[in-house]
């Protein structure tokens, strides 16, 4: 696991300088750097700059997930007393790969720069650097998500999982196609705290995609954000759902939008469901509430899972759909032999990486769920396939078929049939879907 480190360079870039250091998880009073990066963040997304029991809580947090800051200032500038033009931060979860399997991830967030410093090569020093430092520490694969969908692309990230908004109408007579069991009882947010990192982690093994998630969903989930009502909350509601013999296996944190709407309607914050048993319980009881109308969720998988669970599939309506878990590949034999795998085959790819990390080719043998990955030797055949680092990130984890993406163009098939065979060795037993934003 890569450790934070402090780390001062001049002219990373003309006139700018690069300082590394992580977050103490100290008030800002105690920590003036990272509560000026805090500010620039948020400045630069057009959000409100927090302060006070606000601005603490969130430097409180940051420094539960151990994050890393880089801050790129005017040369010259402290830190302390100067807000950074760009800025960059990351921290270590794992991402499960399917069965169970996991592998460390460099998570980044908070990449911003500021509007009268752009083109000035600030994000691709940046991210240049860091990603540089994630491989030499190990890391085989740095994930994030991205405000803008044209940005990553250039750096070797590709859109591996996706994500939509859907509303269910739950008017009149609604049912749902499969059985229901065991209960569900109204909780207090608080007492969330323990519970529901809990019942996530139990669910996000099984998800293939899911990260860990980051702390900042410990105020979430219990209404606590001190920038919200004084951390009193907000009138979120919580329902936990408890199996035949009273054990907890899900839980979803919900909102009443107001009288004022036309519809009545819920909003979703947090569903998490270690169970499918345990998926349906919680939906017959959302679509089921009295005087409700309408449920919206910005979450939801796109496997149309929620369209199988209702006897009449057109109550749910997809409005939007997002991109959501970018990944990026540093080390290809320590990803590919880091998930599992439900057939044999063997295939040759030639993997191009302007970056480096990823680029050239590599032989994947699998043999009753091991695989084995040779980099390019005297012995090689002509690929089967060329993808770039993008790519093949993309299709890593099994959510994005490569035949897909040999059809659009974006993967050079060199024997016929290699892209589908790739896309079938790469299957997995279970939806790919990552369950957390961070």
């Amino acid at each position: 696991m890569m450790r934070p480190t402090e780390e001062f360079t001049a002219g990373i870039l003309p006139g700018l300088d690069l300082h590394r250091f992580h977050c103490s998880g100290r008030p800002a009073a105690e920590d003036p750097r990272g509560a000026r990066m805090i500010g620039a963040v948020e400045r630069n997304f057009y959000e409100e700059v927090p302060t006070g029991d606000a601005l603490d809580q969130i430097l409180d947090l940051y420094g539960q997930d151990r994050r890393t800051y880089v801050g790129v200032y005017e040369a010259g500038a402290e830190p302390e007393t100067t807000e950074p033009v760009g800025t960059f931060a990351s921290f270590s979860k794992y991402l499960q790969t399917g069965s169970g399997r996991e592998i460390e991830g460099f998570l980044i967030s908070d990449v911003t720069v500021r509007s009268t410093h752009r083109r000035r090569g600030i994000l691709r020093a940046m991210m240049r650097a860091e990603l540089d430092r994630a491989a030499a520490s190990g890391i085989p694969v740095a994930a994030l998500s991205a405000s803008e969908a044209t940005i990553y692309r250039r750096f070797g990230f590709g859109v591996a999982t996706t994500r939509r908004t859907v509303e269910v109408d739950t008017g009149g007579e609604v049912a749902l196609a499969g059985p229901v069991s065991g209960s569900l009882r109204m909780m207090e947010p608080r007492d969330l705290r323990d519970l529901g990192p809990a019942l996530y982690d139990r669910a996000h093994r099984q998800s293939p995609g899911a990260v860990g998630r980051a702390a900042a969903y410990s105020v979430t989930e219990t209404d606590t954000w001190r920038s919200k009502n004084d951390g009193k909350g907000t009138g979120v509601l919580v329902a936990v759902h408890h199996d035949g013999d009273g054990t907890p296996r899900g839980y979803v944190t919900y909102t009443f939008t107001g009288w004022d709407q036309k519809v009545p309607t819920v909003k979703i914050g947090v569903l998490v469901a270690s169970t499918a048993a345990s998926f349906r319980a919680i939906w017959d009881y959302l679509v089921h509430l009295d005087l409700i109308r309408k449920v919206e969720w910005g979450f939801a998988s796109d496997d149309r899972l929620l369209e199988n669970l209702l006897v009449d599939p057109r109550r749910v309506k997809t409005t939007a759909h997002a991109d959501q878990l970018w990944l990026r590949i540093l080390d290809v034999a320590a990803c590919l032999t880091g998930r599992p795998y439900h057939r044999d085959g063997e295939l040759v790819l030639e993997v191009t990486d302007p970056l480096g990390h990823a680029a050239g080719m590599w032989r994947l043998t699998v043999q009753s769920g091991t695989a084995v990955v040779e980099e390019r030797g005297e012995a090689f055949d002509d690929p089967d396939l060329t993808l770039d680092v993008a790519e093949l990130s993309s299709v890593y984890l099994g959510g994005v078929s490569a035949e897909v993406l040999r059809q659009a163009g974006r993967i050079t098939e060199h024997r016929p049939g290699a892209a589908a065979e790739l896309t079938a060795l790469l299957a997995q037993d279970r939806p790919v879907f990552c369950m957390t934003g961070f």
